[in-house]
């Protein structure tokens, strides 16, 4: 993995302080139910920071697919939840299908995510973070999750971008 993954998460997992409705996550019927009742409301955009605290939160595996479910219907993302996200898909002591579930999600947060010329947060390392973790995973679902994920989050760039380099594949431009 890219050394520099720490540093993302690191930069990025507490810069931002936002109300966090989710006070006790051991309670996990309630946090299901705000969530739906959230997503129904189509708020879960002003929520990220929680997401993101739930996805930190490894006692329910439950919860981490909620929120990663929930992941995928963000329309504006941020860096906070895609750094969480991505800290997720790197945990090797998660389940497989928990770690797809991130794959798909980073996919869809990477490109949805608004492109701000004040941001430091790179994108590149979570590309090619995601791709580290597609050359070194043995399991298929996880493999075809991060091969499709990292085909939605390329699309978002620039056509002059390089893309990050697939197994079997030559660096595209």
């Amino acid at each position: 993995m890219p050394r520099d993954h720490a540093q993302v998460i690191s930069n990025y997992g507490r810069r931002r302080v936002q109300h966090d409705i989710w006070e006790n996550l051991s309670r996990k019927d309630e946090v299901l139910a705000a969530l739906e009742e959230i997503a129904s409301q189509n708020r879960l955009d002003e929520h990220q920071i929680g997401l993101a605290r739930i996805l930190r939160f490894r006692e329910s595996h439950t919860l981490l697919h909620a929120a990663l479910e929930c992941a995928t219907k963000i329309e504006r993302s941020s860096d906070i939840l895609i750094a969480e996200a991505l800290n997720v898909l790197v945990a090797q002591d998660l389940p497989v299908s928990i770690r797809s579930s991130a794959a798909n999600a980073l996919g869809h947060l990477i490109s949805h995510r608004p492109i701000r010329a004040d941001s430091d947060f790179d994108l590149e390392m979570v590309i090619e973070s995601m791709a580290h973790v597609l050359r070194k995973s043995e399991s298929r679902s996880l493999k075809k999750a991060l091969f499709n994920a990292i085909g939605l989050a390329s699309s978002r760039r620039p056509r002059n971008d390089c893309k990050p380099r697939l197994p079997g594949k030559r660096f595209e431009v």
